[in-house]
């Protein structure tokens, strides 16, 4: 089972609803919309993961580094920037 936080397992249940709206004509709109609703925080979850990771990957930038008084050690010569 997949982990809540995860946009794969939002998606899966998004796509569940509307799997199952197909065969059930009593509940159609409901399960559209509920798998609608999955779909949004799917959608949403992964795009917040995707900031984070941009965040994380440009935090160890040399002037990200600088403006936040943080020490950078170049890697060619491992001297303090």
């Amino acid at each position: 089972m997949q982990n809540r936080s995860t946009p794969d397992y939002w998606f899966e249940k998004a796509h569940q609803c509307f799997r199952r709206s197909r065969t059930d004509s009593n509940a159609r709109d409901a399960l559209e919309a509920l798998g609608n609703a999955f779909m949004v925080k799917a959608v949403e979850l992964d795009i917040k993961l995707q900031k984070l990771a941009n965040d994380n990957s440009t935090a160890s930038s040399p002037a990200r580094a600088r403006r936040y008084g943080q020490l950078h050690f170049d890697r060619t010569d491992y001297s303090v920037v």
